[in-house]
């Protein structure tokens, strides 16, 4: 009755299926979709499991030598129900779980909740590493609050679209390496993922003077907060 793998496979499929709901049902006392007569009291409820199981039962008898393959099938597939329903019901665990293993695995990756929250994973060099888009190019930024506006390379200001040698570097500045002077400009927009910044005050730097690109507070004092947990930086739009 049942040599047909793929008629075999859905009706047990369906009777995992049946067997877990009206399982669940009885064991919490949920009543079932409808008008609530059916399993509005615990008789009925144990009815229908009576009847379940005869439905399941006929099969069995009609095949006997089948019961074994069917047992198995039913519980693996009772299983899988189970681990779909509590997949379900876990999802926004299992969501953030997810982002913390991805920003683990590739530093420097925003990864953003549902709110927006967007949350970046300290490298092995005890950084805070940020790949962000310039004017749609691609920048990596060092998170520094010790930085009064944002400030790019001379590469990456390039990369943006501005021309580095139109500029005028008048802005005095104190850097690692001694006292500079850096150029004003304005970003058209910055963006960290999903996050958007328009017209952005930032600085760019003489040539040779910084590794990276800095991520400055002109860009987070835009923001509605950041903060530090951990090994994690959590950038609040």
């Amino acid at each position: 009755m049942f040599r047909g793998g793929f008629a075999g496979t859905l009706v047990l499929v369906v009777l995992g299926i049946i067997i877990f709901a009206a399982i669940l049902a009885f064991l919490t006392g949920t009543d079932m979709p409808g008008d609530g007569s059916m399993f509005s009291t615990t008789g009925p409820r144990i009815v229908a499991l009576i009847a379940i199981l005869i439905v399941i039962a006929g099969p069995m008898l009609a095949a006997p030598r089948q019961i074994p393959a069917l047992l198995r099938g039913l519980v693996l597939w009772t299983l899988f129900g189970l681990v779909l329903v509590g997949g379900y019901a876990y999802r926004a665990e299992l969501e953030d779980a997810g982002r913390r293993i991805m920003g683990t695995l590739w530093p420097g990756t925003a990864i953003e909740d549902r709110a927006g929250t967007i949350t970046v994973v300290r490298d092995r060099s005890r950084q805070y590493r940020i790949k962000a888009r310039v004017n749609n190019a691609s920048v990596d930024f060092v998170f520094d609050t010790g930085a009064s506006a944002v400030t790019l390379t001379q590469d990456d200001a390039r990369a943006a679209g501005i021309d580095p040698s139109t500029l005028s570097y008048t802005v005095p500045v104190s850097t690692a390496n001694g006292q500079s002077t850096f150029a004003l400009t304005t970003l058209d927009e910055l963006r960290i993922g999903s996050l958007r910044l328009d017209d952005v005050r930032a600085f760019v730097a003489r040539p040779d003077v910084l590794e990276t690109s800095l991520l400055g507070l002109s860009a987070l004092d835009r923001l509605k907060g950041w903060r530090v947990e951990g090994d994690r930086l959590i950038l609040e739009p």
